[in-house]
């Protein structure tokens, strides 16, 4: 009886066949550059925009409930884009934008 059958090593395993191809890595280095520049970005804008979004809420011009509807729509989006990416961009992408949100 050997390792073959525990799910973990035949995980690793498909990770190192994958990761064994050379473009992997480049779309690697290509989704952890992205990301980093999309984790700053979100990190500077993203708080503006709640702010005003939050004005315009208190003084009427806006409703929470668009902005939930609006929200859920855009995940949806996201996540059907990401499902349908590379796995090494997807992972350098995760990497990058967490990144990008935690730089100082």
């Amino acid at each position: 009886m050997g390792l073959e059958g525990v799910p973990a090593v035949r995980f690793l395993e498909a990770v190192g066949r994958e990761f064994a191809r050379p473009e992997v890595w480049a779309y690697l280095g290509f989704g952890a550059f992205s990301g980093y520049a999309l984790g700053r970005f979100a990190k500077a804008v993203v708080p503006w925009v709640a702010l005003f979004y939050l004005g315009a809420v208190l003084t009427g011009h806006a409703s929470p409930e668009v902005l939930f509807l609006r929200l859920h729509e855009l995940m949806e989006r996201a996540w059907a884009f990401l499902s349908g990416l590379n796995g090494g961009l997807l992972l350098g992408l995760g990497l990058g934008v967490l990144s990008g949100l935690s730089d100082r």
